[in-house]
């Protein structure tokens, strides 16, 4: 769950570039109004179902995984690309992509054993 709320907050502030109502640039603003919109609260439904072991909180589990593995793999194409290496967007992607791929090892894994 508190990876959907630094998925809203950290939207926000597009990722140290300053207030999300104040860029002009549509590049700038895709992945933080998507992380406002779809993978902050989507975050917040999966981490009520996960806590609460209920079958579709997995599911959504492993949705918002994708979600987040994607989006760590377009800001580090992003971070290559314009030779921003800045640490308010390596840590944020670096989490994303550690949180996504462990929780699908992690059902894999659980799965397995069952």
């Amino acid at each position: 769950m508190l990876t959907g709320i630094f998925a809203i907050v950290g939207g926000l502030y597009t990722w140290g570039d300053g207030s999300i109502f104040s860029q002009t640039e549509l590049l700038t603003v895709l992945i933080p109004w998507a992380d406002i919109i779809l993978t902050g609260p989507i975050s917040l439904v999966s981490g009520y179902g996960v806590i609460k072991n209920l079958f579709w909180g997995s599911v959504f589990g492993l949705v918002t995984s994708g979600i987040y593995i994607l989006g760590s793999v377009l800001v580090f194409i992003a971070i290559v690309w314009n030779n921003d290496y800045s640490v308010f967007l390596i840590v944020p992607s670096i989490s994303g992509f550690l949180i996504g791929t462990g929780y699908v090892a992690i059902s894999i894994k659980e799965r397995a054993i069952h």
